[in-house]
C-alpha cells in the first residue's frame, strides 16, 4: 500500500538534495535531504521484516537481499555505466584516475569509506567532485541492507523459545540499543573528525535505527487534529534544518536529529484525512510523482550537473541547469518506466530463486568494472608514455626548461621546442619525480633511510652526510613544504647541508589554529614534541619554513594568523640561528588543468592560454608578513613569485614544466627547476654561510 505521506517525504527530500547541489544558495542545509531517505529506509524495511518474522517466525536472507538488488542496482548501474562511457570521452585525463577509481568504488557500494578515506588525505582532499560522488549514501544504504536483517534474525534467534511478543521485544531492545550507541558515537565522531564523520556508516546507523524503532511501536490512537499538528510541526522541522543549516553546521551529530525527528513525526502522523491537514497537498499529482521517482532523480541529477561542464566546456549558468533539471526528470521517468519497474516486478526476475537476480547482479556489475578496469589500464599506458617524454625532455639538457625560462638575468629566454610542451602531463602531476640525468642530486634519493618516527614527528632526512655537512638544517610545514623537498635538496647538495623535514599537514607553526577540537588538539602536540625535538638538537642551526598562505579571504583571521606567526618566530630556541621562510606560491583555478589538458590537445602554448589572473592567483601570505613584521636580521623571506607570474598573471606552465598538480601545491619538477634560483636568493641575502 503506497502511503502518501511517505511519498511527500521522499518528494521533500529529493528536492532539497537537487536545490542544494544546483543552486547552493537557496538552500544550504538541503544536504539534510538524504537523512530523510535514511529515516524512511529504517522505517520501511524494519517493518517489512518485522511483518516476516510475525508471518513466518523466520527471515529470508536471500530472499531480502534479491528484494533489495531488484530495487536498487537496475537503475543504480545504469547510471554508474553511463557515468564510465561519459567519463572516457569527455572528461579530461588528469581526472581519470578519481573519477573511476570512485566509479568502482560506488559499484562496490563502498563509496562512502571511500570519500571517508579522502576527506583525511591530503592530496585526496584535493580531488575534484566525481559524477558518482553521491553514491556515498547508496553505499551507506547498501551496507545497512546488509546487515539489519542479520542483526534482527540474530536477535529474534536469541528469544526463539519464547512467544512472539518476547521476539518483537528483543529485537526492539537490539534496534534501541544500536540506534542509542551509534547517536553517541556519531556525536562524538563529528566533533572529532568532521569530514570523515560526515560518510562513515557508524554515523548514520542511528538515523536508520529512528525509523525502525518506530516501525516496531504501537499503532496511534491519537485524534486526527493532534496527528495534523504533529505532521506540519515535522514538515517544518525538515524544512528548518533545510533552510538554517549550512556547510559549517557540525553534522550528523546532534543536529541532524532536527530533520530525522521530522522525518519521523510525519510518518508517526500518517495521513490526517482533514481540510487543513498536509493530506492535501501531498496527494498532488506532481508531489507524488516525484516522491514515486525520487530515487532515479536522485540518481540522475548529480551526473548531469558535475559532466555537463566537461561537455559544454563551459560554466553552468542558470538556464543551463534548468535545462539539466528537465533531462534530469525525462531521464528518471524513463528509468522508472523501463529499468526500475520491470527488473523489480517483472517476470524476468521476480518471483524466481534469488541465485537468479544475483547472477544478474554480479554480471551487471562486473560489466561497469570492467569499463573502468579498461579505462585505468589506457590511462596508464598513456601515463607511462608521458613519463617517458618527461625523461627524455630532462636527459636533453635543453635550455630554459622550467623556472630558467624566467630568469629575469637571463631574459629573454626563450626555447620554440618547449613552447607546446608541458612536463609532467596534468595526468602524472600529482606523482613524486626524480629526473634521471646523473646528477648527484639525482643519485641521493630524499628521506635516505626513509622515514624516521618520532611520537608525532615524521622526519625525512636529506641533501649531505650529517657527518661532513657545514650546516644542520630543519625544514618545517604542512604539504607546501613536502613539495620544496626536492628543490631544498638540490640546495642542500650544493650547499653541503644536511635537511631533515617535518611536515604536518594543517598544522602550522603558529599559535593560532584553525580546525576541529581533535585535529587542533593533536596539532599542540605536535608543536610541543618539535619544540622538544628542536632543543634535544642543538646542532640543527637553521630553520627553513614553508605554509600554505590559504585563501586569505577573511582579513580578520588573516590578522590573526600573522600575530600567531610571529608569537611562535619570537619563541624559536636559542641555537636556531638563521630562519628562512618560503613566501607560499600563486594557487590556479579548479579547472586550470584540464585547460592545461585541452591546450596540449589543440595545439596552443598551455602558459598563456591557461593564465590566471594575479589578484586571483596571489594571496596574501600570513607567515612571510608575520617574518617582515619582525625585522630581525636573522628572519628572511625567499619570495620567488617572479618566476611564476607577471605583472598582471600567474602561469600555470613555464618553460614547457607544469607549475601546479592541483589547485595550490606544486610539482615537484617545477620545484627542482626552481631551486638553482632559491640558491641565487640565499647567496644573495648571504644566508648560505655566515
Amino acid at each position: 500500500m503506497v502511503r502518501p505521506e511517505i511519498q511527500a517525504l521522499r518528494a521533500i527530500a529529493v528536492a532539497t538534495v537537487v536545490v542544494f547541489h544546483y543552486w547552493p544558495g537557496l538552500i544550504t542545509g538541503g544536504y539534510v535531504g538524504v537523512d530523510v531517505f535514511f529515516a524512511i529506509s529504517g522505517f520501511l524495511i524494519t517493518g517489512h521484516l518485522v511483518r516476516e518474522v510475525e508471518r513466518t517466525a523466520k527471515v529470508s536472507l536471500p530472499g531480502f537481499w534479491a528484494r533489495r538488488a531488484r530495487r536498487i542496482l537496475p537503475a543504480a548501474l545504469l547510471v554508474l555505466l553511463f557515468c564510465a562511457v561519459a567519463t572516457y570521452f569527455w572528461v579530461p585525463l588528469n581526472l581519470w584516475e578519481q573519477f573511476f577509481g570512485e566509479i568502482r568504488a560506488s559499484t562496490l557500494y563502498v563509496e562512502n569509506w571511500n570519500l571517508a578515506a579522502q576527506a583525511v588525505d591530503y592530496l585526496g582532499a584535493e580531488n575534484r567532485p566525481s559524477p558518482v560522488q553521491h553514491y556515498w549514501s547508496l553505499s551507506v544504504e547498501e551496507q545497512f541492507y546488509i546487515v539489519w536483517p542479520v542483526l534482527i534474525l540474530i536477535a529474534m534467534t536469541l528469544a526463539r523459545r519464547g512467544s512472539e511478543l518476547l521476539r518483537r521485544r528483543s529485537i526492539a531492545a537490539m534496534l534501541v540499543l544500536l540506534t542509542v550507541a551509534s547517536f553517541i558515537y556519531s556525536v562524538i565522531a563529528t566533533a572529532n573528525d568532521p569530514a570523515a564523520a560526515f560518510f562513515i556508516t557508524p554515523t548514520r546507523v542511528w538515523e536508520f535505527g529512528a525509523g525502525g524503532i518506530l516501525a516496531l511501536a504501537a499503532t496511534t490512537s491519537a485524534r486526527p487534529a493532534f496527528r495534523a499538528v504533529v505532521s506540519w510541526l515535522g514538515i517544518g522541522a525538515i524544512l528548518l534544518a533545510s533552510f538554517a543549516f549550512t556547510a559549517g553546521t557540525p553534522f550528523p551529530g546532534a543536529a541532524a536529529l532536527l530533520p530525522i525527528l521530522g522525518t519521523v513525526a510525519v510518518i508517526w502522523a500518517g495521513a490526517p484525512a482533514l481540510r487543513w491537514a498536509p493530506l492535501g497537498w501531498m496527494r498532488l499529482r506532481p508531489v507524488q510523482w516525484v516522491g514515486d521517482n525520487s530515487y532515479s532523480i536522485y540518481l540522475w541529477h548529480w551526473p548531469l550537473l558535475i559532466l555537463a561542464p566537461f561537455v559544454l566546456l563551459d560554466q553552468l549558468t542558470t538556464p543551463i541547469k534548468l535545462a539539466l533539471l528537465a533531462l534530469t526528470l525525462i531521464l528518471a521517468a524513463l528509468t522508472k518506466r523501463f529499468v526500475e519497474d520491470p527488473l523489480r516486478s517483472g517476470p524476468l526476475l521476480a518471483g524466481k530463486r534469488p541465485r537468479r537476480t544475483f547472477i544478474a547482479a554480479a554480471a551487471a556489475s562486473a560489466v561497469v568494472l570492467l569499463a573502468s578496469f579498461a579505462a585505468v589500464a589506457e590511462l596508464n599506458n598513456r601515463q607511462e608514455q608521458d613519463r617517458r617524454a618527461t625523461a627524455r625532455l630532462l636527459a636533453s639538457g635543453e635550455r630554459c626548461l622550467g623556472a630558467a625560462a624566467r630568469d629575469p638575468e637571463n631574459q629573454p629566454c626563450i626555447n620554440p621546442k618547449l613552447r607546446l610542451s608541458v612536463a609532467p602531463s596534468p595526468a602524472t602531476a600529482r606523482e613524486l619525480v626524480t629526473p634521471s640525468d646523473g646528477t648527484e642530486a639525482n643519485r641521493s634519493p630524499l628521506c635516505q633511510g626513509g622515514l624516521e618516527i618520532i611520537g608525532l614527528l615524521e622526519l625525512c632526512s636529506f641533501g649531505a652526510p650529517a657527518s661532513r655537512a657545514e650546516r644542520q638544517v630543519v625544514s618545517i610545514g604542512d604539504s607546501h613544504a613536502r613539495r620544496w623537498r626536492p628543490g631544498l635538496n638540490v640546495v642542500a647538495l650544493e650547499s653541503n647541508w644536511r635537511v631533515t623535514s617535518i611536515v604536518r599537514r594543517g598544522c602550522p607553526l603558529s599559535n593560532y589554529l584553525n580546525g576541529s577540537a581533535t585535529e587542533i588538539r593533536s596539532c599542540r602536540q605536535w608543536q610541543r614534541q618539535l619544540a622538544a625535538w628542536l632543543n634535544r638538537n642543538a646542532a640543527i642551526d637553521t630553520l627553513v619554513i614553508a605554509q600554505s598562505a590559504g585563501t586569505g579571504r577573511n582579513p580578520e583571521r588573516f590578522d590573526a594568523r600573522v600575530r600567531g606567526y610571529e608569537q611562535r618566530l619570537r619563541r624559536l630556541p636559542a641555537t636556531i640561528e638563521e630562519v628562512i621562510v618560503l613566501r607560499d606560491n600563486p594557487r590556479v583555478s579548479a579547472n586550470t588543468l584540464d585547460c592545461v589538458e585541452q591546450a596540449v590537445e589543440a595545439g596552443k602554448a598551455a602558459g598563456p592560454a591557461c593564465a590566471i589572473p594575479r589578484t586571483a592567483a596571489l594571496k596574501p601570505d600570513p607567515l612571510a608578513v608575520a617574518a617582515e613584521n619582525l625585522d630581525q636580521s636573522n628572519i628572511n623571506v625567499i619570495d620567488l613569485t617572479e618566476f611564476y607570474c607577471g605583472p598582471r598573471v600567474c602561469l600555470p606552465v613555464v618553460g614547457g614544466v607544469l607549475i601546479h598538480s592541483d589547485r595550490h601545491h606544486q610539482t615537484e619538477l617545477w620545484n627542482r627547476t626552481l631551486a638553482p634560483f632559491m640558491l641565487r636568493e640565499l647567496e644573495r641575502k648571504k644566508l648560505l654561510l655566515r
